[in-house]
């Protein structure tokens, strides 16, 4: 199933770091990566910075990393 994204490494480690809740250390240039791979999404919530969260393909892809 994720046999068609490649990650780099540090690409690999910033959606471990959406995966554990912190999605704030991600780099602007990264997340909007990962956002147009739809590996995460963004929260709605007014006043703060960028959320993410991961997407039922992220957390595939997780999942399928961790094996």
């Amino acid at each position: 199933m994720n046999g068609a994204i490649k990650l780099e490494k540090l690409e690999l480690s910033c959606l471990e770091s959406v995966a554990e809740g912190r999605a704030s250390a991600v780099p602007e240039p990264i997340a909007s990566r990962l956002l147009a791979m739809g590996l995460v999404q963004e929260q709605s919530e007014a006043g703060h910075s960028r959320r993410l969260q991961l997407t039922p393909k992220g957390l595939s892809f997780i999942r399928s990393s961790d094996q």
